[in-house]
């Protein structure tokens, strides 16, 4: 998900902090003014090697363990830096409290491998990550990044609903975190780059890995997550993965795909819908304002026989 805005936000924030606040924090919230500390060195280390080397990637050490390697012209980068350790807390929630050593994690929409890195850290070395993205350019970072941290297996298609080969449009305005395969949506202008992919269906993808289980499913492609879950229908009625998958009014009406059709998919799937709550760690029912978001993301649980 692509927020530059709030990072220049943050960015703005930070550079200007008022000292005497933050000493007032390192007295009465200590562990929140090292947080602002470490955001702060941060910002300017990166400053200061893009300065220096401004072709090279970063490496940036994450919380928990395992390293990424962040290019300063990609997207990515923009969305993920300084607050490495604060990207979509709930999912990193959810990845804590969902998987366990030995656990398998599939990640659809992996970008350069931020979540696969984490999640190959908590299933440890007799769990297994498979990493799946479509845009040929950020897969080879994605590549680049698992080999870095000696885990996961990365994978390069787009998962649609019928297979075969499939354009996927990137507007270089914003970066490859807008990568679809559908205009509209988030998809907008004409300066706009066009790749040929191969598309597979979710379905074909796990059965050729040979899979006999998968524990955590994470959906994020920027509008196809309906059309990934309906081209998964064995792997939910036979594997019963749990879902986190994200849900959009920026992106979903660009491939008509409706909360109605969702929630019918899981009807029939057997499946529940909830949101994970990062603070207790529990996956709570989702309301009328949820479906409102821009984004969102959504936890899919399989319900008892």
């Amino acid at each position: 998900m692509f927020v530059s805005a709030k990072a220049n936000k943050f960015f703005a924030a930070i550079n200007f902090m008022n000292p005497v606040r933050f000493l007032g924090k390192c007295l009465t919230d200590p562990p929140a003014a090292w947080v602002s500390a470490k955001l702060v060195a941060r910002l300017y280390y990166g400053q200061a090697y893009w300065k220096m080397y401004p072709t090279s990637p970063l490496r940036c050490r994450l919380d928990g363990g395992g390293e990424l390697l962040l290019e300063p012209g990609h997207s990515f980068t923009q969305c993920l830096w300084p607050a490495v350790d604060n990207y979509e807390p709930d999912v990193r929630a959810a990845l804590h409290h969902f998987l366990k050593p030995g656990a398998t994690f599939v990640d659809c929409g992996s970008n350069i491998g931020y979540f696969s890195v984490l999640a190959g850290r908590l299933v440890g070395p007799d769990g297994r990550v498979f990493a799946i993205e479509a845009n040929p350019v950020t897969f080879h970072l994605l590549e680049r990044n698992l080999q870095l941290n000696g885990c996961g297996v990365a994978l390069h298609c787009a998962l649609v609903t019928e297979p075969g080969e499939v354009e996927l449009f990137v507007p270089r305005q914003t970066g490859d975190v807008y990568s679809s395969t559908r205009r509209g949506g988030l998809v907008q202008g004409e300066d706009i780059e066009v790749y040929k992919v191969p598309g597979r269906s979710l379905d074909e993808v796990i059965a050729s890995l040979k899979l006999d289980h998968v524990d955590l499913l994470k959906v994020d492609i920027e509008g196809a997550e309906l059309d990934v879950l309906r081209s998964a229908r064995r792997v939910l009625h036979e594997l019963r993965p749990i879902v986190i998958c994200e849900y959009g009014t920026n992106t979903w009406p660009a491939f008509d795909a409706t909360v109605e059709s969702l929630l019918a998919l899981m009807d029939e799937c057997n499946y529940s819908v909830g949101m994970f709550d990062a603070k207790r760690g529990i996956v709570t029912p989702v309301d009328n304002e949820f479906w409102n978001s821009s984004y969102a993301n959504m936890i899919l649980q399989p319900k008892a026989a």
